[in-house]
């Protein structure tokens, strides 16, 4: 195992707890130019890592770091569930919802292995499905047909209640018939009665740009959409002003809803690309290093391509109060097609090859408790799964 950590600071202030969801606009004028072992066992370095001293906690609980949720439930797209064990670090499950949602299934079952639904079976009614606390169930937004249908491309929805461990089927409310053709069940939001859940309307949201323009730091920006949010904070894409408007340069930066600031994302001295994420808790944000592993020969007229970029198992991690860097890690095994899929609480970079294993990076730091939201569509490539913390 090869794994290197470089540390800058150990600066980690106090966030706010209010919370309120952030808008996605439209930025089409930018659309262009922002652009661990296998884990079916138990991986002992990372063991003796997971029980190492670790960081101050990004997020002080009463001046006492609250316990990270122990498990981690994986919900893919196509119904398939991953329970990893974050103590160990390792994957110790594995199951189908359709096998735990009743007769007939109220979550479709694939018909044969390696068959794809054409648009997401299951998603947790929660961006990620993380509230903070050691959860005892957990809210599935789900349907029972596998396939959409063919005169108007939707699929009835339902919201599913479970009960955990063992994800036992409780509640069932219809949400209703849905257009699901760009793959994405409906997103749900807790409604105005207790218990109730509602399909989240995303029209009214405000509008970011004009938002920034009242935070200190925020003058200038002529194209902006929060991409993330966790806390107070959100992750910000924005171009800058130009004349003409086609030398716009795109940048990211953080927006603080509680001070009403705004700064950037310290420049990268070597021109590195590559996702970058908020960490729980709102006040890191990690970026995965990525390069292109090259050219490839495209099927039609021989013409050459370049190949998707690929990680390099380089992760650089930011604070959000001032976009500076605050350390480096580095680990080969994560080099080439794995895919990043999480931060945990206490500290893990999760990535999974899309086939049943699982590797976990530690990133020297533990972070906050509330989730980390978005509006991206789900995919049914396994790139973007549910995310469930429990303490069970």
């Amino acid at each position: 195992m090869t794994l290197s950590l470089i540390a800058f600071s150990s600066f980690l202030p106090t966030a706010p707890t209010n919370r309120r969801a952030p808008a996605v606009v439209a930025m089409s004028a930018i659309a262009a130019s922002l652009v661990l072992s296998a884990c079916s066992g138990k991986d002992p370095d990372l063991a003796r890592m997971a029980n190492a001293p670790r960081g101050t906690a990004a997020v002080p609980f009463g001046g006492v770091l609250s316990a990270s949720p122990q498990f981690l439930y994986v919900v893919y797209c196509n119904g398939t569930v991953d329970k990893l064990d974050l103590a160990q670090p390792a994957k110790v499950s594995s199951f189908r919802l359709s096998e735990r949602s009743g007769t007939p299934p109220a979550v479709a079952a694939v018909p044969a292995p390696g068959v794809k639904p054409d648009s997401c079976l299951a998603r947790p009614a929660g961006t990620d499905g993380m509230t903070g606390k050691a959860e005892r169930q957990v809210h599935v937004v789900a349907t029972s047909q596998f396939y959409r249908r063919d005169d108007d491309g939707r699929k009835p929805y339902r919201l599913l209640t479970f009960s955990l461990p063992d994800w036992t089927l409780g509640e069932q409310a219809d949400l209703g018939m849905f257009d699901v053709l760009n793959g994405t069940p409906p997103r749900v939001a807790p409604g105005p009665r207790a218990g109730q859940w509602v399909p989240r309307a995303s029209d009214a949201e405000p509008d970011a740009t004009a938002e920034l323009v009242g935070y200190a730091g925020g003058q200038g920006v002529a194209f902006a959409r929060f991409t993330q949010w966790s806390g107070n904070v959100s992750l910000v894409e924005f171009a800058v002003e130009a004349q003409p408007p086609s030398q716009s340069q795109a940048g990211t930066g953080f927006a603080d809803r509680a001070t009403r600031r705004f700064v950037r994302l310290a420049a990268s001295t070597d021109a590195s690309s590559g996702p970058l994420r908020l960490a729980p808790g709102g006040l890191f944000a990690v970026r995965e290093v990525q390069r292109a592993a090259g050219a490839t020969a495209s099927p039609d007229k021989g013409s050459v391509q370049a190949a998707p970029p690929r990680s390099t198992g380089e992760l650089r991690i930011y604070r959000t109060t001032d976009g500076q860097p605050v350390s480096t890690v580095v680990d080969a095994r994560v080099v080439g097609s794995w895919q990043w899929i999480a931060i945990t609480p206490n500290g893990w970079a999760v990535y999974t090859n899309r086939q049943g294993a699982y590797r976990f990076v530690a990133l020297g730091l533990t972070f906050g408790a509330a989730p980390v939201e978005d509006a991206e569509t789900d995919d049914l490539d396994g790139t973007r799964p549910g995310l469930v913390y429990s303490a069970q």
